[in-house]
């Protein structure tokens, strides 16, 4: 598909919707953009990574460490990684556990803790067990990882297009725009109909199929819910799509959260 907006002459944007924890996924995926690669070369190729790589899905340890290595191992790619709302939510629960963040449990943050080898008691509260779950998650988390977190990118700017994770609020320059609004926005955003300065990619918010709309471009296509992990394709004024499949759908947990 064809639009106005452009990214820069010989450059190649691949922006990776939600991951939530499927590694099996996300490693078919960077297979699909290798493989996309090497069919139709280009000079400057990036992956953007959409945020909310962890909760929910079971693999939340291996997919940050593929992430990580992706990016050691992949010199001829540029990789930008997006904070999430859940990245942002299981690092001040480290720091925090008792206060606002104790919520990251009710996220999917259970299923990160285990992945980790942190086993919550589940016959008991959650809540008052915070404390001990996040010492016991500072402990196991590696060092790499946890200054992966902490390096996440708040948004990212390639020509006409402004990658980010939730949204912006319309009207507001950059510089103005609020952490909270960009890793959570929905309402104000998601119905808005303002031509941004830039065309706005973005997942939190899951659709059944890619959305591409004149001033936004959804990736967030349910990977949680059983349906596919989706990367838009950039590349000067056009716009396609690669999908991959949930490998076994026994991994998929519909609980009724988005985002």
């Amino acid at each position: 598909m064809e639009s106005s907006y452009s990214i820069p002459q010989n450059t190649r944007v691949y922006a990776i919707g939600d991951i939530h924890g499927y590694a099996k996924e996300l490693h078919a995926m960077h297979d699909l953009i290798r493989e996309d690669l090497d069919k139709n070369p280009i000079d400057e190729a990036q992956i953007v990574y959409i945020g909310d790589y962890v909760d929910r899905g079971p693999e939340n340890d291996e997919v940050i460490q593929c992430l990580i290595e992706r990016e050691l191992n992949e010199p001829d790619i540029q990789h930008i990684f997006l904070l999430g709302n859940h990245e942002n939510a299981m690092r001040e629960f480290i720091i925090e556990p008792t206060g606002a963040r104790k919520d990251w449990l009710d996220w999917g943050g259970i299923n990160t803790l285990i992945s980790y080898g942190v086993q919550p008691d589940m016959t008991k509260p959650l809540h008052p067990q915070a404390s001990n779950l996040a010492e016991a998650l500072a402990e196991k988390l590696p060092l790499s990882h946890y200054e992966f977190l902490k390096n996440c990118q708040l948004y990212h700017e390639v020509g006409d297009y402004l990658f980010v994770h939730a949204g912006i609020k319309p009207n507001v320059p950059m510089d103005k725009q609020k952490q909270h609004d960009l890793i959570m926005i929905r309402k104000g955003f998601l119905d808005s109909d303002v031509m941004h300065d830039k065309r706005v990619v973005h997942g939190h918010t899951s659709v059944k199929q890619i959305e591409i709309m004149p001033n936004r471009i959804n990736v967030d296509t349910g990977l949680y819910y059983g349906r596919h992990l989706t990367a838009a394709v950039l590349e000067d004024t056009n716009v396609r799509a690669l999908e991959v499949p949930m490998i076994d759908k026994d991994r998929s947990r519909d609980d009724g959260l988005n985002g």
